[in-house]
């Protein structure tokens, strides 16, 4: 990015943001709802709520945030194309209180071919002797109680979470380590533009254009004031009501949202800030990013900082 502003002015700098196009799991996001075991998306349009005590659940899936979390903000410059990407970094910094993620499960059932499919009587337990269908089983249990049950679930531990928001919603990473969620945001800077397949995301040579084009820079933000899965809740469906823009009028900015502007009203949702100063500053201590990338940087964060509300 530091090569693009050395040979480049903010006007084209703002020419490329108009033109860029949204990020999305169809186009440049890799993501694919078969293999979510260490990533899931919060999809606009579904209904989001609150499972107790920290959780954010949507469908079979529940996020339970740690109660003890420190916030981090990651942003990655596209060395090419000047481009600006913007990450929530949540971390569990206590190893007894990591975040979990349960995944719904379905159960299915194998059958020899030509066999009979087993009646629900069958599966669940033999039905009492007087045949009825909702009489009570052997276990204890009725059919309208199975129904109500919990699907089943596989849950895991992390001491990472990452969320970053895309076209379709919030992509949310789990990780135990911040090399893993720093390659999240690296791929997706890497491809933009690209189409993901599995091909170009395997590759060594993938990585090596990662590293290369797109550097990141981490900042602290401090630690969450409780209580922190119930207002991630609230302000995670609040921004998946909105339309996602890369860039919009003024008097459109309460409806519309993006990965740098969802990062701001999370902060701005749990009363804390990173203000445009201190993009530039972190920008100028790095010999890869310097002063132009600063300026730029630090500038259009400090414009979306005094628009931008929850």
């Amino acid at each position: 990015m530091g090569a693009y502003f050395s040979l480049r002015g903010e006007g084209e700098w703002d020419q490329t943001v108009s033109e860029t196009m949204h990020p999305s799991i169809w186009t440049n996001v890799a993501f694919t709802p078969l293999s979510r075991a260490q990533k899931m998306l919060l999809h606009r349009g579904g209904d989001l709520q609150f499972a107790f005590p920290g959780g954010i659940r949507q469908g079979g899936d529940t996020i339970q945030v740690s109660e003890v979390v420190d916030l981090s903000l990651l942003v990655g410059f596209e060395e090419a194309a000047g481009r600006l990407f913007s990450a929530l970094l949540v971390r569990a910094p206590l190893a007894s209180a990591p975040h979990t993620y349960s995944r719904a499960v379905e159960e299915v059932l194998l059958t020899a071919p030509g066999a009979r499919p087993a009646k629900s009587a069958e599966l669940t337990g033999k039905a009492s002797s007087n045949g009825g269908g909702n009489e009570i089983f052997s276990g204890g249990m009725s059919l309208e109680s199975l129904d109500k049950e919990e699907p089943p679930a596989q849950v895991t531990e992390w001491e990472y979470l990452l969320l970053y928001a895309v076209k379709e919603g919030v992509l949310a990473f789990f990780g135990n380590d911040f090399e893993s969620c720093e390659e999240v945001l690296r791929d997706i800077a890497a491809h933009y533009g690209e189409l993901p397949t599995a091909a170009n995301a395997s590759t060594s040579g993938a990585s090596l254009a990662a590293s290369t084009r797109v550097k990141t820079a981490m900042y602290p933000i401090g630690r969450a004031p409780p209580p922190v899965g119930r207002v991630f809740t609230e302000l995670i469906d609040s921004d998946l009501k909105r339309e996602f823009a890369i860039r919009c009028e003024a008097e459109e900015q309460s409806s519309c949202t993006n990965c740098v502007v969802f990062c701001l009203r999370m902060m701005l949702g749990m009363k804390m800030s990173v203000r445009g100063w201190e993009i530039q500053q972190i920008c100028e201590s790095r010999p890869d990013l310097g002063p132009l990338v600063g300026s730029a940087a630090g500038d259009a964060w400090e414009q979306l900082w005094r628009r931008v509300r929850t």
